[in-house]
């Protein structure tokens, strides 16, 4: 029988090699204050946990989308199906 892991254990064994950097930690911030104002239209002072998820989710959301979108728009200028 095998022992249950650490939480030190499992955190060894995530890898980040494939998930893409953010290029700016000052505006994903700034993103999320944005979404955490207009989207949810909350302040910090009455925000709960969940307004922060959502929040947070729409941040990763928008540069997914973005990333998304380029990637779209370069496979419909070059198709890299055609060798």
């Amino acid at each position: 029988m095998s022992r249950p892991q650490t939480d030190e254990e499992r955190r060894k064994q995530i890898s980040v090699r494939g998930i893409a950097e953010v290029g700016n930690v000052t505006l994903v911030k700034k993103n999320f204050n944005r979404h955490l104002h207009y989207t949810l239209v909350k302040d910090r002072n009455v925000s709960t946990m969940r307004d922060y998820y959502f929040a947070l989710a729409n941040t990763v959301r928008d540069n997914m989308v973005g990333r998304w979108i380029r990637t779209q728009q370069m496979y419909y200028e070059k198709d890299p199906k055609v060798s």
